[in-house]
């Protein structure tokens, strides 16, 4: 009886042990960087969450939604959370829906997401536009809407344009942060916004965003010493990359390094696809699953003896062709997706899968496959009817997939120049403007294009252009490199345009790009002079006064949106096989470099177009060569009188 005993009380010690154990463990799901991407990375026409092993495509919120519920069961008792680390909005045709219907927010919270932060393209449609995002969630899920952490965002007490916003802060549905009690663990979640996101945010005015550092010691206090939790997870839209050397650093790396406390960063913003976390400090685990719902990260902890979070195993699980779509997610996105072409496709005389044009290979927004930007500058300067167009490759949101067979739907295409807002008529998309320069200033602006891309090394500054095709020299100075420059066309040949040529030339661009004209004086600390004109010659003081007006006979100003220029001028290319689709050309004239790099020390090329910043350059170098030849002759002359 005693041995009875005895076995029977060591078994239920282990059996509580192992209950305690698993109690002490956790896994944590994560995705990041939506961007609005509902299906599948396209062509679109190709994706088929109905169905497996049939399409190459990737990602598709549908897809996700199944994943999850397969993770989930395989946690079996161990509880589970679910974050978002921001961006869920902006890039694809169902954002511009988005302030009505609040589409993200409430598929979101339809998934079980228990967190979720603001990123910086929240903030496209300006405060106004995410409140009316989170009041149209709001008003679908209820008391189920997703919670919205967001630790650093500081609104105007002097501005109204933020009140609107403010009021989800009041209410609630915008919090510093929030406690999951789950599985007898206390896990406690924040959000911040970095200083790269917020510097890349011009629209969200008044709204600020306080020192993440700063605040994030301030959290960690708050949920360590105030809420007691077991577990601290920052939801970070700053973002990580990679060094030459492999390793990682970044907004998210350098705030764990100064602010410790932190177990666990789930990472957003640089769209990095982290295959295993980062560890900083010796303890801190920083995690970032790509972007666009391409993979979802998956995350098993257990709590040691002293209560601090160890990593057990981590696995980026890939969303493609393999999983199923959920049906009920399927449905909500189709509903979604047939309200975008009643609400704002149609009356254009388009609908979101509609065929519109093909391509022979896939197009890319890397600096040495000029097709697709060659293609959206085409479109802006045909579309203002300008003799130039210019764009940096960063405004270039998408690649062309050519898949099984190259066919392109408006959906496709709108995600190549998705984003922005009017500036009269507050709907989605950037306006074109169209403003005129003399030829000196077409060369100032160059000059300030190619020195961001130089000093950025991104391939997203890298100048696009129309109308136009330019050298440079890189043996010449800073804001004095542009050596050549050819007005025209491939098409109609080009010509070498004269600096002292009298009259102004017309530029297109988008009210984005076109606005850093009104600062190149400040940029280049007063050594390049751009002033923007009417077509009379008149200054213009700020970019609204510039929007091109697409039917000026009408009252007001009717603005052209740079996605709908870009249908528009595709859907009119010609139809090379006659199979009713407009063909987008890979080669020839389509794919000509506009940017040509001409590296010479001969006179020609060191001061063609040179202004006074290179000949400067040049009689300083003179003046030193003289001077240390006459040192040398004084020099020499002393040695032979010595």
């Amino acid at each position: 009886m005693h041995v009875f005993r005895f076995l029977l009380t060591v078994l239920l010690l282990t059996i509580v042990g192992h209950g305690l154990a698993a109690d002490r463990s956790f896994t944590l799901l994560h995705t990041n960087d939506w961007q609005s991407r509902l299906l599948g990375f396209g062509p679109n026409n190709e994706y088929t969450p109905g169905t497996t092993d049939d399409d190459a495509t990737v990602g598709g919120v549908a897809r996700l939604a199944t994943l999850l519920k397969q993770r989930r069961a395989a946690a079996d008792e161990r509880p589970v959370l679910l974050l978002d680390g921001g961006d869920f909005s902006m890039g694809t045709l169902f954002h511009t829906v988005t302030r009505e219907l609040g589409s993200e927010l409430r598929l979101l919270s339809a998934l079980g997401y228990d967190a979720t932060t603001l990123g910086n393209h929240e903030f496209d449609f300006r405060p106004d536009g995410l409140a009316k995002m989170i009041d149209a969630a709001a008003r679908a899920e209820g008391a189920g809407l997703v919670p919205i952490l967001s630790s650093n965002i500081r609104f105007s007490a002097q501005q109204a344009d933020d009140d609107r916003l403010q009021v989800h802060q009041d209410e609630g549905r915008i919090l510093p942060y929030r406690v999951v009690e789950r599985g007898g663990l206390r896990f406690g979640l924040f959000g911040l916004m970095g200083y790269d996101a917020v510097e890349v945010s011009p629209l969200m005015t008044p709204v600020t965003f306080a020192d993440p550092i700063d605040v994030a010691a301030e959290m960690v206090r708050t949920l360590r010493d105030k809420e007691q939790v077991d577990v601290v997870i920052l939801l970070s839209h700053m973002g990580v990359s990679q060094q030459p050397d492999g390793s990682w650093r970044g907004e998210d790396i350098e705030l764990v390094e100064r602010v410790p406390g932190i177990d666990i960063v789930v990472g957003a913003h640089s769209h990095s696809v982290l295959t295993q976390p980062v560890l900083v400090n010796g303890r801190t685990l920083v995690l970032q699953a790509g972007s666009e719902i391409q993979y979802l990260g998956e995350l098993h902890m257990r709590l040691d003896e002293a209560g601090v979070p160890r990593l057990v195993n981590y696995q980026l699980h890939p969303i493609d062709d393999a999983l199923p779509g959920d049906e009920a997610i399927s449905a909500q996105v189709a509903d979604y997706q047939s309200q975008v072409s009643a609400r704002v496709l149609q009356p254009l005389g388009y609908r979101f899968d509609q065929p519109l044009a093909k391509v022979d290979k896939t197009l890319t927004r890397a600096w040495d496959d000029p097709v697709l930007g060659n293609l959206v500058t085409d479109a802006l300067r045909q579309a203002t009817r300008s003799n130039i167009a210019f764009t940096g490759n960063g405004t270039i949101r998408d690649d062309l997939f050519v898949g099984r067979t190259g066919v392109q739907n408006v959906s496709d295409l709108f995600r190549i120049a998705p984003l922005g807002i009017g500036e009269f008529d507050d709907e989605p998309g950037y306006p074109l403007i169209k403003v005129y320069f003399t030829p000196r200033e077409i060369k100032n602006i160059l000059e300030v294009l190619l020195l961001a891309y130089q000093l950025r090394e991104s391939d997203s500054y890298y100048p696009r252009v129309s109308g136009i095709r330019f050298s440079y020299n890189p043996y010449r100075v800073p804001f004095d490199r542009v050596s050549r420059i050819w007005l025209g066309s491939a098409e109609q040949g080009y010509q070498e345009l004269d600096m002292a040529r009298p009259g102004l030339l017309s530029v297109g661009a988008t009210s984005y790009v076109g606005s850093f004209t009104w600062l190149i004086s400040e940029l280049s600390k007063g050594l390049l002079e751009v002033v923007p004109k009417d077509a009379d010659g008149q200054p213009l003081a700020m970019i609204r006064d510039a929007v091109f007006d697409r039917e000026p006979q009408k009252e007001g100003i009717q603005e052209y949106k740079e996605w709908q220029a870009l249908l528009d001028y595709i859907s009119r290319l010609p139809d090379l096989d006659g199979d009713g689709l407009a063909d987008i050309s890979s080669n020839g004239a389509a794919a000509e470099q506009r940017l040509l790099r001409v590296a010479s020390l001969a006179p020609t090329e060191l001061f063609k177009y040179a202004g006074l910043l290179q000949w400067g350059a040049a009689a300083l170098v003179g003046f030193l060569m003289v001077l240390i030849v006459w040192l040398g002759f004084r020099l020499r002359r002393r040695r032979v009188s010595t």
